[in-house]
């Protein structure tokens, strides 16, 4: 299979032909959340709000696997676009190493202490039991969600968008398929909501086996050998410098929004089954932003590890204009049609008013922060991660927490959604001026 070869095709040509693979492995990984809701929503709204309420501090977990990720992504990029294939190849060695570490060691701490996380939190006792088995089970299966990131954006970084597309897709034709048969016991035991996290962590194994067999025979052009493994304390420190601002940024967000789902659950079962579902179509809507936010990514690696920084900065532009009318348009339907996308996962009389007022406050913000993402992603690849980390951190403890707080306690759910609203117009706006500010063109390697 070719990789793109970013540095000798035109930029919009390559931009596209990056693209849709991305687009379409975040659509996969949508649909991983979807038939999860789809088949917990069977079982009721406590059921289905399991995930929403333990993703927050899954996400506070592996976010620390997804800054080294993005380490790997702007080192490995910036040397295949400076001709330093040998270099590139040990560097994705040395992040693989260290993020399959880390996670063990994070996956067992997270899977003793999440019922002790839960509590703290305040969560309601009808939604502790089922949240705490969701969310163990997933942190017991860490290192395949680490080393599977780590290896999408190594791929991504090489050029390759379409090897993680593949992979992602056969991972969630085998979550689709083993989903309901673990959750109401057909052929096995019903494990109900255990089932639904069994299965994630199931297919994402088999992603990591595949993925590993490609990369370490250099069956996409590039190869990592087993002795890059053996960690080097220079490269480590490199990787670290980079992967740590970035794994802070998201660990603080993640924290964030923990806090956020804990406020949410605070307004009862309905309000977090609206927020659980209008997260999942927003994550449905802005896969495109992913998508070429991905494919931006490697393309500024590539063109500053090439001294092409006028190329870089113009990627982003291009990439921000085709996010905004894809999602608009996408985003146009959620507001005219809330109440039935909501009805497509629960049909609580309840729940579907309150999704339809979320849809109807949040809906015309997300082409906005879909255009944050892909700022975000030129920043990381372009290794100035403390940038992003700042804006990051930013968004959610400097805007929305604060406006959760005072519109909840005046205007309630109502208010809550408000709040995420003028949290995305505020943080894409402050994202655009630091990107025109051109400061992040700099090469780290």
């Amino acid at each position: 299979m070719k990789r793109v070869n970013i540095l000798n095709e035109s930029m919009m040509s390559a931009l596209l032909k990056l693209a849709w693979p991305a687009v379409l492995t975040m659509l996969f990984q949508t649909v991983y959340n979807m038939v999860d809701a789809y088949w917990l929503g069977k079982l009721g709204k406590i059921e289905i709000s399991a995930p929403t309420i333990a993703w927050p501090a899954i996400f506070l977990l592996i976010s620390i696997g997804g800054g080294l990720a993005v380490a790997g992504l702007a080192l490995v990029s910036q040397n295949l676009g400076a001709g330093r294939k040998e270099e590139a190849s040990h560097v994705a060695g040395q992040v693989i190493s260290i993020s399959f570490t880390v996670a063990v060691i994070l996956g067992l701490l997270g899977a003793i202490f999440s019922e002790a996380v839960l509590k703290l939190l305040s969560i309601p006792p009808e939604l502790l039991s089922v949240t705490n088995t969701y969310m163990r089970t997933i942190f017991l299966g860490a290192p395949f969600t680490f080393t599977m990131f780590t290896f999408n954006s190594l791929f991504t970084a090489i050029g390759d968008t379409k090897t993680p597309m593949y992979l992602m897709g056969f991972s969630v034709t085998v979550n689709a398929l083993i989903d309901p048969l673990l959750i109401f016991g057909i052929g096995f035991p019903r494990l109900e909501v255990f089932g639904a996290a069994l299965a994630t962590v199931i297919s994402r194994g088999f992603v990591v086996i595949i993925a590993t067999v490609i990369l370490f025979k250099g069956k996409r052009g590039f190869k990592v050998n087993f002795r890059d493994l053996r960690p080097r304390w220079k490269t480590l420190s490199r990787v670290l410098r980079i992967g740590l601002p970035s794994s802070a940024g998201q660990s603080i967000t993640a924290l964030a929004f923990l806090i956020i789902t804990s406020m949410v659950a605070g307004f009862g079962s309905v309000a977090t089954a609206a927020l659980g579902v209008g997260n999942r179509i927003t994550s449905l809507a802005t896969m495109f932003s992913f998508g070429l936010s991905q494919a931006t990514s490697s393309m500024v690696g590539q063109y500053l590890g090439a001294g092409r920084k006028n190329d870089a900065y113009s990627v982003v532009w291009k990439a921000t204009g085709i996010n905004v009318l894809i999602v608009g348009v996408i985003c146009t339907g959620t507001f005219f049609f809330g109440k039935e996308v909501t009805a497509f996962f629960i049909n609580d009389p309840l729940v579907l008013i309150e999704g339809e007022k979320y849809f109807r406050i949040v809906s015309f913000s997300i082409p906005v922060f879909a255009s944050y993402n892909i700022f975000d992603m030129a920043l990381r690849g372009s290794g100035h991660t403390i940038q992003s980390m700042i804006l990051n951190i930013s968004r959610l403890w400097g805007i929305r927490l604060p406006l959760i707080y005072f519109f909840g306690l005046s205007m309630g759910t109502t208010g809550i959604w408000y709040a995420m609203l003028v949290s995305n117009l505020v943080i894409s706006s402050a994202a655009a001026m630091v990107i025109f500010m051109k400061r992040w063109l700099k090469p780290v390697i």
